[in-house]
């Protein structure tokens, strides 16, 4: 891309460029000016939500003390509308007051000389405000929608009207010197609630920090910073109370709860400690430490009894077999270890007897009397003594059969010890909880009682609501920044948009894009009409100097003759009034001065234009005429000895024919040709556009060179295609580009400039400079 030609391009605009400056520019200054400023008021505050921890019952674990600076709670709760409605209420935005400073800007105050007192309820105000005046009589006020005027008599506010939703009273301190209030204005702006509370949401935000934790930044936007202050201070106002009011809810709540739990767990406790008094009861247990050494105790005693009984058994069992064998005059023992006295009586009685039965023997015979009476009685103390030992043995047998029953009994107590005491364990357990339990709610009422004694919000303001005095809207740099942005951009897009869709020729790329292989012959610059006919031999005129450039270059494209005929110059273009006519007049004119002799011309049969050159009559005999009748000598039609040279003829078209086509084509204009390449150096040939008609094509081929005529900011690049295609198709040939009426002044950036050797200056076009750029124009080099 060819920055420099982009640059220049754009630049020849430069008079919209500095309108559209001025415009925006100052546009944005009045802006500035006119709409009151919008600050930005900000505040930040800081809410310890670890001192919350102190009133709660259940301990949160560490896991879930993540989310302890989780403020959304708070801040969900400031944008409520429930609480917004509460800060609207407060600070009163329903109703906006004004002193009028400037007729297009109002400036908003805090105090005005009046008070209103609402006669509808807020949520019922209409939409709508009022201009207000003091004066002698009373107050002026102005519906500024309706333009209804209400006058109200005095200042004491006792009169009301049907349509004002107010009553207005002088303030006491206005009383004291109403005069100097005659010359204020005021507005007073109303709104319903619901229109409050939508625009009190819209400036307000509230974020949490996410780098200090725990902190809230609340910001107003508005154009009164005094009334943007008073909102945060009321929003934290407000918002703290809330959290003391949540607290002691809460505190209430905790302490009702507690008491709840209290009263449940002291019935929970009396109840299990009935279950543990019945259970010792029913199990006959004192203290349960006591009752398993008892229960030991008696399984060792019961044990050592039974161990007792069974040996007495045995030695018993011992004594009677002992005695069954023992002789009639055998003592018998007594060291059975029997635990039975009478049988230890019994033989030692028996042994006493048979003592006394061995001394009657040795006096006496076996027969004695005595003798055989002291026998019988030892056979009776024995069988007494067996006798006895029998119910001994079943004394101790009956005794054993006790003794494993208690026995029995007291190993099965001694097995349920562990249940007995696990079930004792759990109920002393249950208790036990239910005591501790019992005790740290009690502790947790005493605190949350003391707590609520000495209340106090986890709210500290860290910043006090400060408003930034740089305003955020309009931001004067950066507004006028815009503005000029703007003001360049705006020409700028509607330059381009024009040039994209803009589809004429204005200079060789152009015409080189499509038409790629034909040569640029030069251009005729646009000139002014006084200079329109200047080409002299000695003219220094840019018509002249142009026109001499032209033939230089046509020179290039004429065949080299071996004989000495003149050549055909065939001038044409793709529609009518692209100045085909024009330029050959002046390349004939040009070629004439070089003092060659030129024969012009005009083959346009449909829409001839060379005799206003010549101040000729249109209808003059001419060319048709010997097209028409060859018999006619064309050299009669001839005009010789023109103002603009001596060695130049013209031949002019005629009378306008029925059949121009029919007639051109025919034998006799080529034979007029073949006769003039004889008699003239040059023949110029001003045809008809091929575009339109045909007529040029039926004799093309008889041109050594074809100018293609194309005229500056005026030929379609469309019409460049269907004439490449006529060139495709050697209808048309040795082509050549003239461009036409190129504006000097306006073409630029390809290097043609107004010189050429010699200082040759266009005449100035006079033409408002609004017009200037309206169409995309280029140089041509």
């Amino acid at each position: 891309m060819d920055f420099k030609k982009e640059f220049l391009k754009y630049l020849h605009y430069w008079p919209w460029f500095l309108l559209s400056l001025i415009l925006c520019v100052s546009a944005g200054f009045i802006f500035i000016k006119v709409v009151p400023p919008t600050y930005q008021t900000s505040a930040l505050i800081f809410i310890d939500k670890k001192q919350e921890d102190k009133t709660k019952i259940i301990t949160i674990s560490t896991s879930q003390k993540n989310d302890e600076d989780n403020l959304e709670e708070e801040i969900r709760l400031v944008t409520s509308n429930e609480f917004l409605l509460s800060v609207i209420k407060k600070v009163n935005l329903n109703v906006s007051y004004f002193e009028k400073v400037y007729t297009v800007q109002n400036h908003k105050v805090n105090q005005v000389p009046f008070i209103l007192k609402l006669t509808v309820s807020k949520d019922s105000l209409p939409l709508t405000s009022y201009d207000i005046k003091v004066n002698k009589e009373g107050f002026v006020i102005t519906d500024t929608e309706t333009k209804e005027v209400y006058r109200i008599q005095g200042y004491e506010g006792n009169q009301s009207v049907k349509d004002l939703p107010f009553k207005i009273i002088l303030s006491e301190k206005a009383m004291k010197n109403p005069s100097y209030y005659f010359e204020s204005d005021y507005k007073v702006s109303m709104e319903p609630t619901a229109i409050a509370l939508k625009n009190l949401k819209t400036s307000l935000s509230v974020l949490a920090d996410e780098k200090l934790k725990g902190t809230v930044e609340l910001k107003h936007t508005g154009s009164s910073p005094v009334l943007s202050r008073k909102i945060l201070n009321e929003i934290i106002f407000l918002l703290d109370k809330n959290i003391v009011i949540n607290k002691q809810k809460l505190f209430t709540n905790t302490v009702a709860y507690l008491n709840q739990r209290i009263k449940n767990f002291t019935k929970e406790k009396d109840s299990i400690e009935s279950v543990k008094e019945k259970y010792l009861q029913n199990n006959d247990i004192g203290v349960m430490n006591s009752y398993i050494v008892e229960q030991t105790a008696d399984r060792s005693q019961k044990k050592e009894t039974s161990l007792l009984n069974e040996k007495q058994i045995k030695l018993t069992y011992y004594a009677i077999s002992s005695i069954k064998k023992s002789g009639e005059a055998q003592t018998l023992g007594t060291d059975y270890n029997l635990d039975a006295p009478t049988v230890n009586q019994m033989l030692s009685d028996y042994n006493a007897t048979l003592m006394e039965s061995e001394v009657i023997l040795q006096r006496a015979q076996k027969n004695n009397p005595a003798y055989i009476a002291l026998i019988t009685q030892l056979q009776n103390q024995k069988q007494q003594i067996l006798n006895t030992l029998d119910g001994y043995l079943n004394f101790l047998n009956q005794n054993n059969r006790v003794n494993k029953t208690e026995k029995s009994i007291t190993d099965s107590n001694i097995k349920s010890l562990p249940t007995k005491d696990k079930v004792l364990g759990n109920i002393n357990n249950d208790l036990t909880m239910k005591v501790e339990t019992y005790v740290a709610l009690l502790q947790k009422k005493e605190e949350a009682v003391l707590n609520s004694a000495i209340l106090e919000s986890n709210l500290k303001t860290l910043n006090a609501p400060e408003t930034n005095y740089s305003a955020i809207f309009p931001q004067p740099i950066s507004f006028l920044s815009a503005s000029f942005l703007l003001g360049f951009l705006l020409p700028f897009g509607v330059i381009y948009l024009r040039l994209t869709l803009d589809t004429k020729i204005h200079n060789e790329e152009d015409i080189q894009k499509v038409m790629t292989n034909i040569p640029i012959l030069g251009f005729i610059p646009k000139i002014d009409t006084s200079e329109k006919l200047d080409n002299t031999a000695t003219s220094r005129s840019l018509i002249a100097e142009a026109s001499r450039a032209l033939v230089s270059n046509v020179s290039y494209l004429l065949p080299r003759k071996k004989d000495n005929k003149g050549d055909v110059i065939l001038f044409t273009s793709s529609i009518q009034g692209e100045g085909k006519s024009f330029s050959a007049f002046h390349n004939a004119i040009t070629l004439s001065n070089h003092n060659k002799k030129v024969l012009l011309i005009g083959v346009d049969l449909r829409n001839p234009q060379l005799h206003d050159y010549f101040k000729i009559d249109k209808n003059e005999a001419g060319l048709t005429n010997f097209l028409a009748n060859k018999s006619n000598d064309w050299k009669a039609f001839l005009k010789k000895d023109t103002n603009f040279s001596h060695t130049l003829d013209i031949l002019f078209t005629g009378q306008t024919p029925p059949n121009p086509s029919q007639l051109i084509s025919n034998s006799n204009f080529e034979a007029l040709i073949e006769e003039a390449k004889d008699l003239y150096d040059f023949i110029i040939l001003d045809s008809a556009p091929v575009q339109i008609v045909s007529d040029t094509l039926n004799f093309s081929y008889l041109a050594d060179v074809t100018v293609f005529v194309v005229k500056y900011d005026y030929t379609d690049k469309s019409n460049l295609v269907h004439v490449n295609n006529f060139i495709k198709k050697d209808l048309l040939k040795n082509v050549g580009i003239l461009i036409n009426a190129v504006n000097m002044k306006r073409a630029y950036g390809y290097g043609y400039g107004l010189k050429y050797g010699y200082e040759y200056q266009e005449a100035k076009v006079k033409e408002p400079w609004y017009k200037r750029g309206l169409i995309y124009k280029r140089s041509l080099s």
